[in-house]
């Protein structure tokens, strides 16, 4: 039996069965692969002995207390197992908690994903209170906080991504993330993390990284062009690659609004039965959308060809994106034109209120 001290992994059989230890700081696991609950006892019985032994001519001892026995199995019926440890009989429980992953007996990774996302869920509340809509830290200080969310929800990852791939608890965590995200005007690709762990085993890390960046831009692009979702943004920004990958620019509340259609204009208030009419009150009977009063209401003239003047020309919805992403200086004009829009029609919306 090769040495404790030295080895953290290793594999032998005792009898018909299979075993493997992994050790982490103080904690020890001991794996039995075999068909048959009493081969199981039998070998788990001498791996014990062996470990205990090992550990005592090291000077260590046994929390045999503390031991905890999971019995996987894709059997129908239930089945449970006691193995003796020391002076204690240990019977086998539906989960166990190893290095922070819970891990259950049918490896579908349910109660770990309902566990960090009841934790993700508290840290992204907490969070909340550090990061308003309006005022608050910037948005890359703001993706350093969510990146915390991330964190809590992927520990462990590449353990158990692929088997929780249908699961409700894995659309549980993505609402989440999400949630997040929306606080942090920002998006983010959890799922390259198991690819990026196999890789990062073969391949230089950033190799890795790089080529599942590409391969996950590729695929949210693909998505991005096909849904019936989000329409206006995409109209806005047709490629992910070019709006993530920029060099400048703070995303805010109101530019936020600007790019996603949602805020104070009357067509997606009355949606949401906020407003009684989606009219614009100047240009009735048009319909005030974000097209509308960002590209052609009288209203906003003076605010639009300042915007106009600095980019030598008239702006569309297919160009102003390109023109926020030329420079910085762009990008806060641009914003700077957006606030005071959609400060104007909150100020408007609350008067409708009166």
């Amino acid at each position: 039996m090769p040495d404790l001290e030295s080895d953290l992994t290793y594999y032998f059989h005792l009898g018909p069965g299979a075993v493997s230890i992994v050790g982490f700081a103080d904690d020890i696991a001991l794996t039995i692969v075999d068909k048959k609950l009493e081969d199981i006892k039998a070998t788990a019985d001498d791996a014990i002995r062996l470990v205990r032994r090992a550990l005592s001519e090291l000077g260590l001892q046994t929390a045999d207390q503390k031991t905890e026995v999971l019995l996987v199995t894709s059997r129908k019926l239930k089945e449970s197992i006691t193995l003796r440890v020391g002076d204690c009989d240990i019977t086998s429980v539906p989960c166990i908690r190893y290095l922070g992953v819970h891990i259950d007996d049918r490896l579908r990774f349910d109660q770990h994903l309902k566990v960090v996302s009841e934790k993700a869920a508290r840290v992204a509340g907490a969070l909340s209170g550090l990061m308003p809509n309006i005022g608050g830290p910037r948005c890359s200080r703001r993706r350093l906080y969510t990146s915390v969310v991330d964190s809590v929800l992927l520990y462990g990852a590449p353990t158990w991504r692929e088997a929780t791939g249908t699961h409700s608890y894995v659309r549980k965590a993505e609402a989440i993330h999400r949630r997040a995200c929306l606080r942090a005007i920002c998006g983010s690709a959890a799922f390259p993390t198991r690819r990026l762990y196999e890789r990062s085993r073969e391949d230089a890390r950033g190799e890795a990284t790089s080529d599942e960046r590409a391969k996950t831009l590729e695929k949210w692009q693909t998505q991005w062009s096909a849904t019936t979702k989000g329409r206006w943004t995409h109209r806005l920004i047709p490629s992910i690659a070019a709006w993530i990958e920029r060099r400048h620019g703070e995303v805010n509340y109101h530019l936020t609004q600007l790019l996603s259609g949602h805020g104070c204009f009357r067509s997606y208030l009355c949606r949401t039965k906020n407003d009684t009419s989606s009219s614009c009150p100047t240009c009735h009977p048009i319909v005030e959308d974000v097209e509308h009063v960002i590209f052609h209401c009288p209203r906003f003239t003076s605010e639009r060809e300042e915007l106009y003047r600095l980019a030598n020309g008239l702006l569309e919805p297919e160009t102003i994106v390109g023109f926020m992403l030329e420079n910085e200086r762009n990008w806060e004009a641009t914003s700077s034109f957006a606030s005071k829009v959609m400060t104007s029609l909150r100020s408007e919306e609350k008067a409708r209120r009166r």
